[in-house]
């Protein structure tokens, strides 16, 4: 029988090892040679070692404990039960205790397992040991502003003590006053009541001011409550916090555990049913009961820390009042008494009685019970009658900590009044200064562009366009404009089901995208957008587009958003196997065979079995074929993917956009830094859902949020990546290094990850923008945390909202409807029910000229309107082009001063007799009508609204949106046109003097106004009359919108008769 066990033991382990072996072979090798092939090899040693040493560390650590545990039973236990146990419990037929050793084997046993268990699960908190290991001498610095002072070389500086209270400040601390591009560095020698509810600190050394900057005061953030520097919740507390868990947890299980194995030898209770062991049963037992309780003591430093994210309904991170004056007294007494049980149980090894040690833990856990009712007394009596007084502290507190953990403070945020004060015309409008503006408008949405592109140019069915990017690019004379831009990304499951399934057609055959399509976002060709680049054999440009694809590589994507599957390339076949674009007569293909540095060759058997068991048992990977030494597999091609393999420990906006370079195509994503540990600023989690909507829909908001971590309550937008679109290689570029801690901890625990922002080729760096998603997520902050003050805040006097508008199929009737006579109970005809699509007003790019600046430039947009009302109350806009880039301006509007919403314009937009009059007949003959965003565009102090309107076939899966008309809307006027010069004559009344931008027929200029030459009266009116006739025409007809195009130009033309009788 012995034999067989051993035999049995034996191949069981052999059995493991071989499984566990092949598991860590299949894991480890191709991840090996994938980022070896990549050049971040480095990165992933590191953290492979790391993971490696936590998990022998923790597993070594928990099976010294454990086996030391069991050694101590096993000597202070006898061989036998006890015998009242035995007793109680039947054992007849089995052998009373002698297989005492086998017992004991069998527990070394799990003790061994569990400990590899545990060490195992250590490993994943590699990245909490990584950033404890590499904090030293970081800090998160806060800017508060000031005034400066008269004295032009003061030493005494005012902060208010709003700021003062939030922030910490003591004496001793290094800061940094920043006025504009200077900055000064002194220590704070005292800090004294400033008045007029300020705080004077007085420096160390007289700093020179300059009255016509602003100053900011830059220092060492700290939390309000326990005043520690917030690295420490960031780098070092995670780290703490597990070991204290770990530990806890393992000296729970041991003294249960020891607990239970005592009471069965009957060491525990004597026979007068006492507890009465032996003493070195009760030392053993008593060393670890005394243990747990010092770690639950060190847990409960943890739980105090944890009321600094705590939240209520005022206070949106951060403890309140009952938390920070109850909560916060009730641990700080557990704490006290569970380390006075501890000693107590120590002491109690040498005494006789354990009534004291007893007597502790049942007043522990009357404190503990008590302590939980305490707060929501002191929050129902004290708080509720009192709260605006009571909690204002602590809103402070977090008004302060979330507008530096969102970026928000004035050392990025600049606002302002924007005075309102301007008038429009049509020459102003049209004037030099504003050329690049109005050339730049975006008449083109994203989404119905891509309805577009996807019907006009896939071309076959296994592309597509998965999205449309905006970026802008120097054109003509060199200014930049704005244009649309999307590759043609391979997407093989749209192919045929036969095609698509086949392995060797997607390994070999379908492996990647061809081309791109560009538009600008102003100029239209017959209601669709013209295309500066297009097709595919051969690729057209127009002549005014210089940027082109580079003969080799070309413009083909083997690295996109669609690209999921693997493939196989062979750069030295003559012959290729790949599908490189259709050509264009019959239904040939021209062949390729890959030329570029991606992918990892599978030149050895062993490389091939790795990734036959990779992917699924994949033989082909190890049968003959068409694999070769010289093949390459090409794997984690999609880039969102490519970079988190590559990098984990960031996030990456939603929306990757491409970038034209030198010839070749390239992926650009914004990267962020982020944590959940900000001492008492508010979570983001609910702007990153609105984000994800707003990209992909509700369900795709659910679907990531739900199998994501939280992004947490501090971001930073600190690093730029680039993918390059043919050979993958991918690049990781650092803005942030000194004003972000999270990203030069990083930078320290992979000093070969990231570039420094410098080494970023100069055209690339023409294309960077400020991300959406991070800008999303600060406006969404800033519409409550623009109101700095407390009572302000609470009272929500001043809230603020993104403003909303009518976007896609608007007013629109349901489908299978049709008006109903009146019934007895509506005495009124019933029209058919209408769908509205009401959303917020998502950031939109726009080229605009900033108040001071020079030149116009490329920005971020959002406007704002007070909480439930229509009007705007500011904007928002985050500069792109460098060396401004990241500079957030906000402009108010001047109280008394109205100014429309983008709601109000699209409620005029509805109400106007002539566009609703059309709108509806366009609905109602098998077309559908679709409204655009509606863009707001600050110029010479006024503002301009631009909202595109497009139609389309009911059928929206063939449907071509066309861009039929321009809304410009003005003050509370609105009117549009075929083009937008159109819109603006129909505005302003003016003749038209420059060339359209619409590359419109040429019969639309004699149909319309004069292009430069006055005309005499007599020619406008037999114009007018022409105009009228072809209405009158198209009416007959049924052709409405040519109806509603002539009515338009005789309205124009109207107006220059009345302007020119003057």
């Amino acid at each position: 029988m012995q034999p067989n066990l051993n035999r049995f033991i034996i191949v069981a382990v052999v059995l493991a090892v071989i499984i566990g072996g092949g598991a860590l072979f299949v894991k480890i090798y191709p991840d090996l040679l994938w980022f070896d092939m990549v050049g971040y090899l480095t990165i992933y040693k590191t953290v492979l070692l790391t993971k490696i040493g936590l998990g022998i560390g923790v597993s070594g650590f928990f099976l010294g404990v454990t086996l030391i545990n069991l050694y101590l039973l096993y000597r202070f236990t006898p061989s036998r039960l006890s015998p009242t146990l035995v007793e109680a419990i039947p054992l007849e037929g089995m052998p009373d205790f002698n297989l005492r050793k086998a017992v004991y084997v069998v527990l070394t046993l799990l003790a061994v397992g569990g400990s590899i268990v545990g060490g195992y699960a250590s490993t994943d908190y590699w990245e909490q040991f990584l950033r404890y290991s590499n904090a030293s001498n970081l800090s998160f610095q806060s800017a508060t502003s000031l005034d400066a002072p008269a004295n032009r070389d003061a030493t005494d500086v005012l902060i208010s003590e709003l700021e003062h209270s939030a922030k910490g400040l003591r004496v001793g601390d290094e800061v940094t006053i920043e006025e504009g591009d200077s900055n000064h560095t002194a220590q704070i020698r005292s800090i004294s009541p400033g008045g007029d509810e300020n705080v004077k600190i007085a420096l160390s050394q007289g700093l020179s001011f300059d009255a016509t900057e602003d100053a900011v005061l830059v220092a060492a953030a700290r939390d309000p409550i326990f005043n520690k520097d917030v690295t420490y919740y960031v780098f070092r507390m995670p780290l703490e916090r597990l070991i204290c868990g770990y530990l806890f947890g393992l000296f729970m299980l041991a003294t249960l555990f020891t607990g239970v194995i005592y009471f069965f030898h009957g060491l525990l209770i004597n026979e007068d049913n006492r507890f009465a062991p032996p003493q070195r049963v009760r030392t053993h037992l008593f060393i670890l009961i005394g243990f747990t309780l010092l770690c639950r003591a060190w847990n409960y430093q943890f739980v105090m820390y944890d009321l600094l994210y705590k939240t209520n309904d005022v206070v949106r991170g951060g403890g309140g009042y009952a938390a920070i004056q109850a909560r916060l007294p009730v641990l700080w007494i557990l704490l006290t008494l569970t380390v006075i049980c501890a000693l107590i149980f120590f002491i109690s090894i040498f005494l006789r009685r354990i009534s004291i040690a007893v007597g502790g833990i049942i007043v522990l856990l009357l404190v503990a019970f008590m302590g939980q009712a305490y707060p929501r007394i002191v929050q129902n009596l004290k708080v509720e009658p009192s709260k605006q007084e009571l909690e204002g502290t602590y809103i402070n507190y977090n008004i302060r900590a979330t507008l530096h953990a969102y970026d928000l403070e004035d050392s990025t945020v600049t606002e302002t009044e924007y005075p309102l004060t301007g008038e429009l015309s049509h020459d102003s409008i049209r004037g030099e200064e504003n050329a690049a503006v109005i050339n730049s408008i975006r008449l083109w949405d994203w989404r119905p562009l891509r309805r577009t592109f996807r019907q006009l140019q896939e071309l076959r069915s296994q592309y597509d366009f998965f999205d449309v990017d905006i970026d802008r690019y120097p054109m003509g004379s060199g200014e930049p404009r704005q244009v649309m831009l999307s590759g043609r990304e391979l997407n093989i499951n749209d192919l045929p089901r036969e095609v698509s399934r086949d392995w060797f057609k997607r390994t070999y055959v379908y492996t990647h995208g061809y081309g791109a399509v560009l538009s600008p976002v102003n100029e239209i060709l017959d209601g669709k957008p013209k295309m500066y680049i297009r097709d595919m054999d051969p690729i057209n440009y127009e002549p005014e587009w210089t940027h082109r694809f580079n003969e080799n590589p070309g413009p083909r994507i083997y690295y996109g958003e669609r690209t999921d599957h693997y493939v196989i390339v062979h750069p030295d076949r003559l012959d290729g196997l790949e599908f490189d674009y259709p050509e264009t007569f019959g239904q040939d293909f021209a062949k390729y065979s890959y030329q570029g540095e991606g992918g990892v060759d599978l030149s050895s058997f062993i490389r091939k079995f790795a990734y036959m068991l990779k992917f699924n048992n994949a033989l082909n990977f190890i049968l003959p074929g068409e694999i070769r030494s010289t093949s390459r597999v090409l794997y984690n091609r999609n880039i969102k993917e490519r970079v988190s393999q590559i990098a984990p420990f960031l996030k990456y906006d939603f929306d990757p956009y491409l970038v034209l370079h030198d010839g070749r195509l390239i992926w650009m994503i914004d990267a962020y830094t982020t944590t959940a540990r900000y001492p008492y600023s508010a979570p983001m989690q609910d702007a990153i859902r609105r984000t994800i909507e707003e990209r992909g829909g509700r369900r795709a908001a659910g679907r990531i949020m739900g199998g994501e971590r939280p992004w947490g309550n501090y971001i930073r937008n600190a690093v730029k990546v680039t993918i390059d679109a043919y050979d993958g290689s991918v690049n990781f570029y650092l803005m942030e290094q000194e004003q972000d801690p999270v990203a030069e901890c990083y930078r320290r625990i992979f000093p070969d990850l990231f570039k420094p922002f410098d080494e970023m080729p100069e055209d690339l760096k023409s294309h960077i923008r400020y991300p959406t998603t991070m800008f999303l997520i600060q406006a969404q902050m800033y519409q409550d945390y623009h109101m700095k003050d407390p009572i302000t805040f609470y009272a929500s006097e001043d809230q603020w909202q993104i403003g909303e508008e009518l976007y896609d199929n608007t007013e629109r009737p349901r489908p299978a409807q049709s008006p109903q006579p009146p019934s007895p109970f509506t005495r009124t005809q019933q029209l058919p029910e209408t769908v509205t699509n009401v959303q917020e007003v998502a950031p939109y790019y726009v080229v605009v000229k900033i108040p001071g600046e020079e030149r116009a430039e490329f920005v971020l947009m959002l406007p704002f309107t007070p909480k439930s009302k229509p009007n705007l109350t500011a904007w928002i806009a985050a500069r792109c082009d460098l060396p401004q880039y990241g500079q957030l301006l906000v402009y108010r509007f001047p109280k008394g001063k109205l100014a429309p919403g983008p709601m109000q314009v699209e409620n005029f937009i509805t109400q106007d007799p002539e566009i609703s009059q059309q709108i509806s007949l366009w609905n109602t003959q098998g077309s559908s009508v679709l409204r655009g965003n509606l863009l707001i565009i600050p110029m010479d102090e006024s503002i301009l609204y631009v909202e595109p309107i497009y139609i389309q076939a009911e059928n929206a899966e063939s449907a071509i949106p066309e861009l039929r008309r321009v809304v410009v809307g003005y003050k509370e006027n609105v009117t549009w046109g075929a083009s937008l010069d159109e819109a603006l004559i129909n505005m302003f009344g003016k003749r038209l003097e420059v060339a359209l931008t619409q590359d419109a027929p040429s019969t639309e200029a004699a149909e319309g106004v004069s292009a430069s030459v006055p005309i005499s009266i007599s020619t406008l009116a037999k114009q007018a009359r022409d105009q009228f006739e072809e209405a009158q025409e198209a009416q007959r007809t049924g052709n409405w919108a040519e109806y509603g195009r002539y009515l338009n130009l005789l309205e124009a033309t109207l107006q220059q008769l009345e302007a020119d009788a003057r």
